[in-house]
């Protein structure tokens, strides 16, 4: 198989799945409607080992530091984030899921991973290790 073709193939089967992910449009949190960079930082936040700066998600998410702001703000309101500052450094700012947000990302995250599970019936453990450290490569470059 061509490489164009199989990167069309590739692409095609992650937009087929993005569109099964999207399709129920259940939310963790119930009517509050998110914007796309608000579930990434909820998502980041939830996932981050270390704590997460405005300038780190800036970088991560590609936008400018202004739009963090402004984004984190509005996260703020809704109490799923919260500010505090850094152990490492009293200057700087970093932030949180509030302990009730965690709660709720994971849950939902648990749920879409039961729904979802069927999809990945075709593959190995093997084989879904492997898919998945493909995309994460993919994802890095």
């Amino acid at each position: 198989m061509e490489r164009t073709t199989a990167i069309g193939d590739v692409l095609e089967a992650v937009v087929t799945l993005s569109r099964g992910l999207a399709g129920p449009r259940s939310t963790p949190f119930g009517d509050l409607v998110l914007t796309r960079t608000q579930w990434d930082i909820l998502f980041l936040l939830a996932h981050d080992a270390e704590p997460v700066t405005p300038g780190r998600l800036a970088r991560t998410l590609k936008i400018t530091p202004g739009a963090i702001t402004q984004a984190m703000d509005q996260l703020r309101t809704h109490a799923l984030v919260e500010q505090f500052s850094s152990d490492s450094d009293g200057r700087a700012r970093v932030w949180r899921l509030t302990a009730s947000a965690s709660a709720q990302v994971a849950a939902f995250e648990a749920a879409t991973i039961d729904r979802t599970a069927p999809w990945f019936d075709a593959l190995s453990d093997g084989e879904l290790t492997q898919l998945a450290a493909l995309l994460k490569r993919v994802d890095a470059a």
